[in-house]
């Protein structure tokens, strides 16, 4: 097998798990109409509350500006609010709130359900996959930076 065939078995591979949990994602979670980020950050916000929007951006690994829409919607939607410090007033903090609580607890499940079967597979093969891919990010960051 060349490596270009090789690459390109590996990006497929990471392009159907990724449309496999996609779907897991979306199919169960129509009737709540969060998306996986919004998801993502109630469960962050849930762990780690009173916490910044560049905090839950480099969580999420995303920019902040693209944060900044996503917590926009969540605010609308009255899922998260935003408070002020009353140390420094500059400084805005999410929370979120009951009913995003709610949400965030009604979805966690309904995922759970649709990708426990993950879990089946051996913790040492799991440890294994996780090795790997950090490994893998670590090339394709270090490949990065040397492009700056």
């Amino acid at each position: 097998m060349t490596d270009t065939y090789e690459v390109f078995y590996i990006i497929n591979s990471f392009r159907q798990v990724n449309q496999m949990l996609f779907r897991a994602f979306w199919n169960e979670n129509k009737e709540i109409e969060l998306t996986s980020i919004q998801f993502m950050v109630l469960s962050i916000l849930r762990e780690r509350p009173s916490i910044g929007i560049n905090e839950v951006a480099e969580l999420c690994h995303m920019g902040s500006s693209s944060m900044s829409a996503v917590v926009e919607r969540l605010v609308k939607g009255e899922y998260i609010v935003r408070t002020r410090s009353d140390a420094d007033r500059r400084s805005v903090k999410l929370q979120i709130t009951d009913k995003g609580e709610q949400a965030q607890q009604e979805t966690h499940h309904l995922w759970m359900e649709r990708v426990s079967p993950i879990l089946d597979i051996s913790k040492e093969d799991l440890e294994h996959l996780l090795r790997i891919h950090s490994q893998m990010i670590e090339k394709l960051e270090g490949r990065e930076m040397n492009n700056i």
